[in-house]
Order: C-alpha cells, then sequence, then structure tokens
C-alpha cells in the first residue's frame, strides 16, 4: 500500500496531545485498513506530521476524524526511501521521553531539517569533457568522499547517485562543517566537476506534492545563479547559526549568506518561474508585472541578489529544466524545446549549447 505524510499546521499541539491522537489512531487504523507508522512533532513552530500507510488519501482523513477530529490541512504521498532519506526513520524512535498511561510513549522529534546540496558537473557534460575514465575516477572518489563527511557529521545522505548529492541535518553547524572540509580537501584536481554547495532549511510538507519540495527547490535555484566554489547559506540557515558558538564560521572566505530580503525575494520569484517556465508566451515584463516590481527595479535586484540578469535567469532555469527532461523523458529534443518554453527547436539548441557545452543531440547521444 502507499504511504502517505499528513500535516497539521498551528493546532496547539503539545508532545502529549500528540502523543495520545497517535495512541486513539492505532487503536481504530484496522477498522480503515490503515497502518500508522510514526509522527513527527515540531512544538515551536506548532506543527505536527503523521506517516500513515493507507489506500488513500481519504482513508487517512476518515481515520483521522473518527479517531480524535484533528484533521490534517494537507496529505501528500511519499516514498518510503525517501522518507528514512530525508527524516531518518519511518518508525516511532528507540528512545522516548517518557511514556503515559503505561503504553503512550511521548517523544518531540521535530521534522524541520536542514538540507545540504552538493552539486557536481553534470556526468555526461563531464565525460564528454574528460573522457569516460577520468570522469568516473573523479566522480566516484568526490562522492565517497562527501558522503564519508555527511556520515562523520551525523548527517543522512540520499541514496541516490548521480550529480546531485542531498544530505539533512538536524543542525546546522553539522551541515556548514561538511561544507566547509569539501572544498579545500578536493582540491584543484576537482575543479572540474565545479562543485557547487548550497544549505538551506524548510520542513517536510509546505507547497505542491514534493517531499521538502520548496527547500529543495530553492537550493537548486542557487547552484543555477553561477557563484563556483562558493557555499551559498540561505538567510533561514543563517539565523539558526545566529548566536551559536559558530556564528565566525558565516563569515568565512568560501561562505555567502542571504538576507533575509535577498531570501524573500528569490522564493518569490521561484514561484513565478515555476508557475510559467513551460509557457512559451511568458517573458521577463510578466514576471515584474507578478512581482509588482518595475522593470528596472526587477533587473536591478537580480544582479544584485543572484548576480546576473532577468532574462537570463529565465532562460537559465527553462534550460536546467530541459536538461533534467532530455535525462529522465522520452522526449526527443524538439518536444523538448517546447514543453520548456522555447518557440524555437534550433534556437533552443543553440542555447543549450551555450551553457553547456554540447548540442541537445549530442547530450542525449552522450547517454545513450
Amino acid at each position: 500500500m502507499p504511504v502517505f505524510m499528513d500535516l497539521h499546521i498551528g493546532q496547539d499541539i503539545t508532545p502529549e496531545i500528540v502523543a495520545m491522537a497517535h495512541q486513539r489512531d492505532l487503536d481504530i487504523q484496522h477498522e480503515f485498513n490503515c497502518k500508522c507508522l510514526t509522527y513527527w512533532i515540531d512544538e515551536p513552530r506548532g506543527n505536527a506530521y503523521c506517516l500513515i500507510e493507507a489506500p488513500n488519501k481519504e482513508a487517512v482523513y476518515a481515520l483521522h476524524k473518527k479517531s480524535h477530529e484533528q484533521l490534517p490541512d494537507e496529505i501528500i504521498e511519499v516514498d518510503r526511501r525517501v522518507i528514512k532519506a530525508f527524516l531518518g526513520r519511518i518508525h516511532d524512535p528507540e528512545v522516548v521521553d517518557y511514556i503515559i498511561d503505561q503504553k503512550i510513549k511521548v517523544f518531540n522529534d521535530p521534522a524541520f531539517r536542514v538540507i545540504l546540496m552538493v552539486q557536481l558537473k553534470d556526468y555526461i557534460l563531464l565525460e564528454a569533457q574528460l573522457g569516460r575514465t577520468k570522469a568516473e575516477y573523479l566522480y566516484n572518489k568526490a562522492s565517497r568522499f562527501i558522503r564519508k563527511l555527511i556520515e562523520k557529521n551525523q548527517g543522512v545522505a540520499s541514496e541516490e547517485i548521480g550529480e546531485e548529492i542531498i544530505a539533512t541535518f538536524t543542525s546546522a553547524i553539522q551541515a556548514l562543517l561538511v561544507s566547509l572540509e569539501i572544498q579545500p580537501v578536493l582540491g584543484p584536481e576537482y575543479k572540474d566537476l565545479e562543485i557547487e554547495i548550497v544549505i538551506h532549511a524548510g520542513q517536510p510538507v509546505e507547497t505542491g506534492e514534493e517531499l521538502f519540495g520548496s527547500t529543495l527547490r530553492f537550493g537548486r535555484f542557487l547552484s543555477y545563479s553561477g557563484k563556483k566554489n562558493k557555499i551559498l547559506v540561505s538567510h533561514t540557515v543563517k539565523k539558526l547559526l545566529e548566536g551559536s558558538n559558530h556564528n565566525s564560521l558565516l563569515k568565512e572566505e568560501l561562505v555567502s549568506s542571504l538576507t533575509n530580503a535577498e531570501e524573500d525575494f528569490i522564493a518569490q520569484l521561484i514561484k513565478v518561474l515555476e508557475k510559467n517556465w513551460q509557457n512559451a508566451s511568458f517573458e521577463i515584463e510578466d514576471c515584474f508585472r507578478a512581482l509588482s516590481m518595475s522593470k528596472s527595479q526587477l533587473y536591478r535586484r537580480c544582479i544584485e541578489t543572484i548576480g546576473i540578469s532577468p532574462n537570463r535567469i529565465l532562460r537559465t532555469y527553462r534550460l536546467y529544466k530541459a536538461k533534467n527532461m532530455l535525462k529522465n523523458n522520452n522526449f526527443n529534443v524538439t518536444q523538448t524545446a517546447f514543453e520548456c518554453g522555447f518557440n524555437s527547436p534550433s534556437y533552443f539548441t543553440k542555447c543549450f549549447q551555450t551553457k553547456f557545452g554540447l548540442r541537445p543531440q549530442e547530450f542525449i547521444g552522450e547517454k545513450a
């Protein structure tokens, strides 16, 4: 059966309330053909997340309604492996805070996570540049080293192998310490990997149907900015570090952090781009109208915050979407061009080659 995560926002929850509600769910779960696996509670932020194996979303809703009427604000289907990778477990933790009524386990395990994203150059592009032998050597050695660092600092790395290594941490300092070790140790030999590192943080369910979707989209967008050999830290993570004994690490030469205004602007920009990137008639003028800015204001904010012009941001966003589409779908070049908002396959080919160094036809051929 599929597994669902439901989100309860600001319902005056406490660890005891959630623990008792979870026990009531367990008592009647069989009536709805459900299996309540575990939950996370984020008391300071007023959120709780339940993980339930169920035939469908309706069964999850009906279970909660009969059990305790603490109804979810959102329910999404999730992958067990992804849950394990991001949140570290799919069952109740072995260590609990205390037990009430002899069987109700009370624990306060937040689902808020700091996410480290390490982007390596696309393997197909690297192989075309260096040849298979050297590309495999660099990829394998760098990946093993980065994953060992993550494990040493109590992080959980995703199981997927590829140019994107994602790890979650409960502590911002752990993610930053891993990042600060990556660049100097790998050194000049690995410059062709064009390693980009982004640290952001967020809740598992915010908007959309992807676990940590908003957080991952934000991190990937920052990695498109072209700031090579820098550790980009969001303002959300910066706030977690402020006031700690490790606040000085934010001043390291390798670290670049966002202000609150910059993070808000980028988040708004991503929402507009994500909604419109496939629309060929969408132009940057539509973007500044959506953001309630003048054309000159938008240009200035993009240059100051991201370092590239609005037109280039839109084109780059579409090109990265196209590259992923070419790798993961059965679309040909012409179909991909139109799906990604390009009016002309020839113009798409020109832009793709300028950005990535290969024509899209060659990119597909290298993959095959």
